[in-house]
């Protein structure tokens, strides 16, 4: 009986280059015309890539648009480095520093008409993005409330999940339904208008903003 050769490679290597023109054509596709514009054979053809390639790293367009759209979202989150780690004060400033300049350079209007579009007919693609991205920065960021809260830097009554939602809803609020595009100043007036009606002015103020 022959033994393998440890170490020995079960298949070629994947070539990151390819990857990155797979998502990065899924997620134009994705904004252009939703989950029905980005299937395997027109991102294949706008990736330059054969059907062939794709399936071989992911199973369904769900999963390939919810790689794409995790993908951005660590892009987004790159300028705040370890933000799970830091303390509201610095989340905060990091907030109002970066948030307004990324929603604008990645068309985030158009981004989360998009997914909101898919929900009812693509509840597996919410479901992933939510599960594998979204979840567990939710429950990090979640986790930074509840230590200011128990530092007594936000009232006792506070609950990080609604904080959370509260933020990032009248964010979507903003961006989704109020007429007239918006400005990187504009979305940065607003969002510090909702964090000191979230309690927060004290921090802002410390941090000049």
């Amino acid at each position: 009986m022959r033994l393998a050769k440890a170490g020995r490679a079960a298949g070629r290597p994947r070539r990151p280059e390819t990857d990155d023109a797979i998502l990065s054509a899924a997620l134009a596709l994705f904004m252009e015309g939703g989950l029905d514009g980005a299937s395997f054979e027109q991102v294949a053809r706008r990736a330059g890539v054969t059907r062939a390639t794709i399936y071989r790293r992911w199973s369904s367009r769900e999963a390939l648009v919810a790689r794409a759209l995790g993908r951005l979202k660590e892009q987004g989150e790159e300028p705040l480095g370890r933000w799970q780690d830091v303390s509201l004060e610095t989340m905060i400033g990091m907030i109002v520093e970066h948030g307004p300049k990324g929603w604008i350079e990645t068309d985030a209007r158009r981004l989360l008409a998009r997914i909101m579009g898919s929900v009812p007919d693509s509840p597996q693609l919410i479901q992933i993005f939510w599960d594998v991205y979204a979840a567990p920065r939710r429950t990090a960021f979640n986790a930074i409330v509840a230590k200011a809260k128990s530092e007594g830097i936000l009232p006792e009554g506070t609950d990080p999940d609604v904080f959370q939602t509260m933020l990032g809803g009248a964010v979507m609020y903003k961006l989704l339904l109020e007429p007239g595009e918006k400005s990187e100043e504009e979305l940065r007036a607003f969002i510090l208008l909702v964090l000191r009606q979230l309690g927060l002015g004290e921090i802002l103020d410390r941090l000049g903003l």
